[in-house]
């Protein structure tokens, strides 16, 4: 294994780069960015190890994010020390010593969750996830596809309470936790998905944090085309948002976008529906990208990642395909993250063969 540090210098492009990987959610990247600046000024730098894979450690790893509708960190700011406090009750409650972090996923907030849980405490962070994107549940992640159950799981808010859920599988796990965090006021701070190395580095996408810093360089950059060669990711639209419909339901921001094109585009339009993330785009109502497959949305001039519960009329935007992680498109994937998991009646379809039924 080998050892990187993450300092304040790196935190524009860290954040850049895990919103583009967001795929318009995993929290406010702006607020994420604020909590992690504040660590990094006191710490002035955070452990990340790379390089886990066919790792036989038993040591142990434990997950650390923020669960919950994003649009609700707008105005529910947390301290910065409720997911170290999640760290320690998880660990005073199941016996085991924390000896890694990991994100759960690569997006705005929950990128930055891992990072700051380590500078509180001084545990590193490895540099992989359960995504290599963002989902909105508990239960869609790598880990859970491949065997490892994200109960028992703490929560915490920012009052101090705490609650331990131990559910008998990953769908009641999300289902409880979910109810528990809706009645903490939309959004709270989670440890779970506690496991050995030796496991995660055979069930984690590996090498996403390394990632999100260098396409957030790259952005920050204007290199977009160097971005699109790196992911295998294609420009699928470029428009103007004319609709937005948005509502935080059972815990989760819902609704859709319809962006109609602009430039060489013509008379077509866009929508796309999204569950805290963007699931499903449609051009004229034909689908050209479904999850797992990532989409994500940049501001047309300045190239930055637009989350969800940032889009907003008007804007100038331009919507970007990518590839999703072979991990992500297995059958033992797609069970849980394939279009059909989120109630849509069709079935996954890589996007680089979408793409070429559009283009033919």
């Amino acid at each position: 294994m080998e050892t990187y540090f993450i300092q304040e210098r790196d935190l524009q492009n860290l954040v850049t780069g895990a919103s583009f990987l967001g795929t318009g959610g995993g929290g406010d990247p702006y607020i994420g960015g604020l909590m992690l600046k504040r660590e990094l000024e006191l710490v002035k730098k955070i452990e990340v190890i790379t390089g886990v894979k066919y790792s036989n450690s038993k040591s142990f790893v434990l997950g650390s994010a923020m669960m919950g509708a994003p649009i609700v960190m707008i105005e529910k700011i947390p301290s910065s020390s409720e997911a170290k406090k999640a760290l320690e009750v998880y660990s005073k409650f199941s016996g085991n010593e924390v000896e890694y972090i990991t994100p759960l996923e690569m997006g705005g907030v929950n990128s930055t969750i891992p990072l700051i849980t380590s500078a509180k405490t001084g545990i590193p962070v490895i540099d992989g996830d359960g995504m290599g994107r963002a989902f909105p549940e508990l239960q869609m992640t790598t880990f859970y596809f491949y065997g490892v159950q994200p109960s028992p799981i703490v929560i915490f808010d920012e009052r101090g309470n705490v609650s331990i859920v131990q559910g008998i599988d990953g769908y009641w796990s999300e289902k409880i936790a979910r109810v528990i965090t809706v009645r903490y006021g939309g959004s709270a701070y989670i440890a779970l998905y506690g496991t050995s190395l030796s496991t995660y580095s055979n069930t984690a996408v590996l090498g996403t944090l390394s990632l999100a810093l260098e396409i957030g360089e790259l952005l920050n950059q204007m290199r977009l085309d160097d971005v699109l060669d790196l992911l295998k990711a294609m420009i699928v639209f470029k428009g103007k948002v004319v609709d937005v419909q948005r509502r935080v339901e059972k815990g989760f921001s819902k609704g859709n976008v319809i962006i109609d094109g602009i430039e060489n585009i013509g008379e077509q339009t866009m929508k796309i529906d999204f569950q805290n993330e963007f699931l499903v785009a449609r051009i004229n109502n034909n689908i050209v990208t479904t999850v797992p497959d990532l989409i994500t949305v940049l501001d047309l001039f300045t190239l930055k990642p637009i989350t969800t519960d940032r889009i907003k009329y008007g804007q100038k935007v331009m919507v970007i395909g990518i590839p999703s992680s072979i991990r992500l498109r297995s059958k033992e994937a797609l069970r849980y993250i394939g279009p059909r998991a989120f109630g849509y009646d069709v079935d996954f379809i890589p996007l680089e063969e979408r793409w070429k039924k559009v283009e033919n």
